[in-house]
């Protein structure tokens, strides 16, 4: 799909910073991140709403979460807890109409920053080389300590 950039960041025409990829899904950091370490599991599947995605994509997406989170424990992130958030639609305040998870770690006593993180995240375009250059560093740390899941 031409004017989906998730589309185009899966088909290698717009860049990401990638922790993994296979045959059905990919993940990498947000541009926009809450927190440090913030990941998104995008399908490869193209649709806009959950109850579109393949059952078995919407499971591997989960399997993939966890591997995530489990690099970015690996990595020695200082983390306490995840928030998994998919945001179906967009009244629910989906910004790029392709199902994606989000998996933020969260460090403890970090509420108020990560909800102004949260409703801020886009409003900064400026930095955007650095910034991916950070991101970039940091996925391939996380990319290191990737186990894929079975299955």
């Amino acid at each position: 799909m031409s004017d989906c950039i998730f589309c185009d960041i899966l088909a290698g025409s717009a860049p990401a910073s990638v922790i993994y990829e296979d045959d059905f899904a990919l993940v990498i950091l947000d541009l926009f991140p809450v927190r440090e370490g913030h990941a998104l599991v995008i399908p490869r599947q193209h649709v806009a709403f959950v109850e579109e995605l393949d059952a078995g994509v919407a499971a591997h997406m989960m399997r993939l979460a966890q591997a995530t989170i489990a690099a970015q424990k690996s990595a020695g992130m200082t983390i306490k807890g995840h928030n998994l958030v998919i945001n179906d639609g967009k009244a629910a305040n989906q910004h790029v109409p392709h199902v994606h998870l989000h998996v933020i770690p969260r460090r403890g006593g970090d509420t108020l920053a990560m909800m102004f993180g949260w409703a801020t995240r886009m409003m900064n375009i400026f930095g955007l080389a650095a910034r991916r250059d950070r991101l970039d560093r940091l996925a391939g740390l996380l990319r290191e300590r990737f186990v894929p899941p079975e299955g």
